[in-house]
């Protein structure tokens, strides 16, 4: 495991000697800070943003129980998990530390197993607690209609993607003519025309045994896919397919035939208009240098512009490069 991605853990003792046990202990596979004192640990904490602090109690000018209770008080760190590391080992001090907010209690002498084995234990468990965040910020951002997620998790998911230079393209799929649809068949069938585009997508995905992907509902025939860059020609290409396959079964026989419909255009005026088609325009996060979501966002807006110039089901990639 890189030091990038290891979890990271802070140490703090007012003892340097304890400090440099833990260290050793634990360096093989956590990115360790250490704090002597209170003051430092609470602004290490806060720049950090360990994954775990172990915490000893006595400590000049400011003790373990009051830097675990300004810790807890912070929005920044609250949820980090402390575990005591103490010599004091009365059952009132232990009793003390939980009450305030620590997740465990190890007494000293210390025994490196116990000690890794815990510390292990209440990673997991914040890892699962994070997931469950995580699931349920997603479920209320949800889109009724689809149960993808909506424009809050797409734009965490790609302020995710460019904070960790991740080799994938944001593809953005708009479906052409569809308002026209929706004015001759009905929004009742419009609806299932968005269902039946959701379940074109995650198909392909399927079918491809894609594991790192994401899939989003902006709203409306309006989606967002991102995908590994290395395979996004060939999953437009399916999608593309896929869905000109599938979309007939919503026309009538004679629409079919003439491959247009009759309906309304936004004057109000009779149009003939063509079959419902799918327009996908892809960025490449790795080929441009972006510093901000609203950016891939523009550059998304001008390449969806360029995929709706060819008339019928069109992929168009934004491959130009900017440092």
């Amino acid at each position: 495991m890189s030091a990038s991605t290891k979890q990271k853990v802070l140490i703090v003792d007012d003892v340097i000697d304890n400090i440099k046990i833990l260290i050793e202990l634990l360096k093989p596979n956590y990115k360790t800070y250490f704090a002597d004192n209170g003051p430092k640990a609470l602004e290490l904490a806060r720049n950090k943003l360990p994954d775990l602090i172990l915490l000893d109690i006595v400590m000049p000018h400011m003790d373990g129980y009051e830097v675990c209770q300004k810790l807890k008080a912070d929005s920044l760190t609250e949820d980090i998990p402390v575990i005591f590391i103490s010599a004091m080992n009365e059952v009132g001090d232990e009793a003390k530390g939980l009450e305030i907010g620590a997740v465990d209690y190890i007494t000293k002498p210390i025994s490196p197993a116990i000690v890794k084995a815990r510390i292990k234990n209440h990673l997991k468990l914040r890892e699962a607690m994070q997931e469950l965040k995580r699931l349920f910020s997603t479920a209320l951002d949800a889109n009724p209609m689809t149960g993808l997620p909506g424009n809050n998790s797409i734009a965490n998911r790609i302020k995710k993607d460019l904070a960790d230079n991740a080799n994938v393209t944001v593809l953005y799929a708009d479906l052409d003519n569809f308002k026209a649809f929706n004015d001759k068949y009905g929004f009742a069938l419009g609806d299932e025309v968005i269902k039946f585009t959701s379940e074109v997508f995650h198909e392909v995905i399927s079918e491809m045994n894609i594991q790192e992907s994401f899939i989003g509902h902006i709203g409306g025939d309006d989606f967002v896919l991102i995908v590994p860059s290395i395979l996004v020609e060939e999953i437009a290409a399916r999608i593309i397919k896929k869905f000109d396959d599938g979309i007939s079964r919503f026309y009538s026989q004679s629409d079919i035939a003439s491959q247009s419909i009759q309906s309304v255009n936004r004057k109000g005026e009779k149009q003939t208009f063509p079959i419902i088609s799918i327009s996908l325009a892809g960025v490449d996060l790795s080929h441009r240098r972006y510093s901000t979501y609203l950016e891939v966002n523009d550059v998304c807006a001008m390449t969806k512009k360029q995929a709706k110039v060819t008339p019928g089901s069109t992929f168009f990639l934004d491959r130009r490069t900017m440092t």
